[in-house]
This record gives structure tokens, sequence and C-alpha cells, in this order.
């Protein structure tokens, strides 16, 4: 998926599920303390919440960037909700 079509799915508040090197990782929304935010975890693991999609394509696990995740993977690796 390119940053383009993934930023138009988070824009648009769509849940994003997806297996990364044998792990399954979620991109949510929700409001903490009145303010909105974009929630990235690794299932059943501490999540991280930013405010801006932008900000979210930063985050990295493993030295590895949300958005070279989703970049690397096929589209049967994904699910969006």
């Amino acid at each position: 998926m390119n940053k383009q079509t993934l930023l138009d799915y988070i824009r648009a508040g769509h849940e994003i599920e997806f297996k990364w090197n044998d792990n399954m990782y979620s991109i949510t929304q929700g409001i903490i303390n009145g303010q909105q935010v974009i929630s990235f975890c690794q299932f059943y693991k501490e999540s991280t919440e930013v405010h801006s999609p932008e900000e979210l394509l930063k985050i990295k696990r493993y030295n590895t960037t949300v958005l070279e995740m989703i970049q690397s993977i096929s589209e049967k690796d994904m699910w969006i909700y």
C-alpha cells in the first residue's frame, strides 16, 4: 500500500490490522483525556498514541517505521475495517 492510500484510510477513521514478521499489529482511533488519538500496537503489547497520521507513520518498532512495515507486506496480510 502506498503512503497516500494509507493516510487516506487513517484520516477516514478506518481501523487497520496487519501481520508483519509473524506478529499482528493494529492501528485504531479513540479519545483519551478528551483528545482524539491514533493508537498503534503489537497485539497484546503496550500501545503508542499520537495525534496525527503523519506522526503515526514515523513510529518505530524493531528499527522499522509503521510506513515501512505496511509498504513491505502484501494486501493478504492486511485487514481494513
